[in-house]
């Protein structure tokens, strides 16, 4: 195996390993787990996704710009292969994910810490139940999905909101969730060639402690806020601020006046987009990806909407050239 290992030649998210004897086998290296959970190891690469560009910051220049939130998670079941589909499809350049490890260490794309909401007839929590019991559930488009099932076949040009759930909402954790959070990182870090900070944004909510750790790594913070918490909020902390799309307009001041960008959530249609747009949000956290999404479709097929400040806002759904997926071997 030493042999193998010194020999193996990198193809993007897959390796060959030269065998002595000829018949080389294309194959993966994973990172033991001493409790499960075995963690997928890429090599470095050269190409986009290794390089320079700090995708993040070129997104949130971008007016508006778009999230798929839960992948699609209103039109679809959250966090599918059919949400994530809709997305690319609809040219999302971002997807949200909530993330929680299972009882088998992998990291679960899942918001609720059970499935009983996501699987009707069933209560599973993520955190003590295997994989190999999670993977045999059943949403209403799927199973579930894993966080590196998802990276597996990200594209190049697409970045990720990550939210560590059992750390994205409260100010202390335990020490399992901490581990949990460390382990993480070193995911990203593995995923994106040592440079997780310019294809991932750290998604937080107003207490999360996690938000120090996070700029400690380089990587900017989004928090998502409701307008009962602005007056005690301390929005120089956070690099992008998020309210929702119905908040009251002096609440969207309040962000606005702080010159950072600003999302609005959770849009499901075009009338809830116009509004946020009007009160000065510069992106959308939107769920509804054949209705509200990016991609200028042509003609015949989209319809247009003109909103505040010349914006246009894309509705329906239509052909879109889709993101270049990753795919073995590139």
């Amino acid at each position: 195996m030493r042999d193998a290992v010194e020999n193996a030649a990198p193809t993007g998210r897959v390796l060959k390993v030269r065998r002595r004897d000829g018949g080389d086998v294309t194959g993966r290296l994973y990172r033991r787990r001493r409790d499960g959970g075995d963690i997928p190891l890429r090599p470095r690469t050269t190409g986009a996704s290794g390089a320079s560009r700090d995708l993040v910051a070129e997104f949130l220049t971008a007016r508006p710009f778009y999230i798929s939130h839960r992948l699609g998670g209103t039109e679809y079941p959250e966090f599918t292969q059919a949400g994530l589909d809709a997305s690319l499809r609809a040219g999302f350049k971002a997807l949200e994910v909530s993330l929680r490890r299972c009882g088998s260490g992998e990291y679960v794309m899942i918001h609720d810490w059970t499935t009983e909401r996501t699987v009707p007839g069933t209560k599973h929590p993520i955190w003590s139940t295997p994989w190999d019991t999670l993977k045999t559930l059943r949403q209403g488009s799927g199973p579930l999905m894993r966080f590196t099932d998802l990276l597996e076949q990200l594209p190049d040009d697409v970045i990720l909101a990550v939210d560590h759930k059992v750390t994205s909402s409260k100010q202390d954790a335990n020490s399992s969730d901490l581990q949990a959070e460390l382990d993480l990182y070193d995911l990203l870090d593995d995923a994106f060639n040592g440079h997780p900070e310019r294809r991932v944004l750290w998604k937080h909510f107003v207490n999360a402690g996690s938000v120090a750790r996070a700029k400690a790594r380089g990587y900017r913070t989004m928090c998502m806020l409701y307008p009962n918490e602005l007056a005690t909020a301390d929005l120089t902390r956070w690099d992008v601020l998020g309210l929702e799309w119905n908040a009251p307009a002096a609440a969207w001041q309040q962000l606005t006046a702080t010159g950072k960008p600003t999302i609005a959530h959770i849009i499901t249609n075009a009338s809830q987009a116009q509004t946020a747009l009007g009160k000065g949000a510069h992106g959308l956290m939107a769920s509804w990806p054949t209705t509200v999404h990016p991609c200028p479709n042509d003609e015949a097929t989209t319809a247009r909407k003109r909103v505040g400040g010349g914006v246009s806002l894309f509705i329906r759904g239509g052909s879109c050239r889709r993101s270049r997926r990753a795919t073995p071997g590139r």
